[in-house]
């Protein structure tokens, strides 16, 4: 009889594709684990129907599919959206490759109470920087940091395929919710300068409108499809430059070079635990610089703590793949 798994999806009704970047590789890391297993998905982004909880609440464990989850605050405007049902209706939730939502204060007592009665208090928790791991340690046991599954893939040889040239275009990137009109404006003429053409990337709907208020113009667009991206990342050569944490990471999945200019928290924590190129847009010099003086992708990842992930599910874990020399 095979496994019945609640896997608690973060790109149900998502506008961010970003998330749906995020689920490839959740589901990647997940189906080999459990082959032999059922899954039920249950949205994040929006509060589970009542069908919905029963079903999942049908699985003896449920799996926290990546992204920005968690805050000090879970029931207010969190990418959680969590009831007092849910208080009552989950046990057992393990988390994989989650982030902690902006920085914050503490955790409030129904945040605290949350984590004591959904998380499971005997299977190993994922997170995905050393500042989420900070925040939740205190309140449950378990927690260790393993990078964004996104970033799983890595390892030394993956590392070493990825170009050491400047790629003559680029992809540009923008995050409509965090703007900085002058600092994106210039990140742009920077790429339109160095670079024979520049692709613009809309990870969410609001970044067409928001790149048109700020008088960007001269890009050429791509649709907003995953399956659209990848293939200009197969077909193009580009560099990826822009501020969109999962924009970037796929563009280094797909074999490119990649500069992500944080707006928030997440890149920055990722790029401190990873060495993944982050630059600030109010650094314009630096960044030129990463364009015009390019060097070895070199990834730092966790990997005795992924192991440790997945073999909690009866899996032996293959070690990373270290490139020949």
């Amino acid at each position: 009889m095979s496994l019945l798994l609640n896997v608690f999806d973060t790109a149900i009704n998502s506008d961010n594709l970003g998330d749906h970047i995020i689920m490839d590789s959740v589901w990647k890391v997940l189906k080999p684990l459990f082959q032999d297993s059922e899954f039920i998905r249950t949205p994040t982004h929006r509060r589970a129907t009542l069908s919905e909880i029963r079903a999942g609440r049908r699985a003896p464990m449920s799996i926290v599919g990546g992204t920005n989850i968690l805050k000090s605050h879970m029931l207010i405007r969190g990418n959680w959206r969590i009831t007092p049902l849910d208080y009552l209706s989950w046990r057992n939730v393990i988390l994989l490759g989650v982030g902690w939502q902006q920085y914050g204060g503490e955790s409030d007592a129904v945040t605290r109470l949350f984590f004591r009665t959904v998380l499971s208090h005997t299977q190993l928790h994922s997170v995905r920087d050393m500042h989420t791991y900070e925040r939740l340690r205190g309140h449950i046991p378990g927690v260790i940091y393993t990078g964004c599954p996104t970033m799983w893939e890595f390892d030394e040889q993956k590392c070493q395929s990825l170009p050491r040239r400047k790629a003559r275009d680029a992809v540009f990137a923008v995050t409509y919710y965090r703007p900085a009109p002058a600092e994106d404006r210039q990140v742009f003429e920077i790429l339109k300068r160095r670079y024979e053409r520049v692709y613009f990337w809309p990870q969410q709907d609001g970044d067409i409108p928001y790149l048109r208020e700020i008088g960007v113009e001269g890009y050429t667009p791509i649709a907003p499809d995953v399956a659209e991206y990848d293939r200009i990342l197969v077909e193009q050569d580009v560099d990826f430059i822009g501020a969109r944490l999962h924009g970037g990471i796929r563009a280094l999945q797909n074999g490119r070079r990649a500069l992500v200019i944080p707006v928030d928290n997440r890149a920055t924590e990722i790029g401190k635990s990873t060495a993944l190129p982050v630059i600030s847009r109010e650094d314009p010099a630096a960044i030129e610089r990463w364009i015009d003086n390019p060097r070895p992708t070199r990834i730092v990842m966790p990997w005795g703590a992924i192991a440790r992930w997945r073999e909690q599910f009866g899996v032996q874990a293959a070690e990373p793949r270290i490139a020949r020399r």
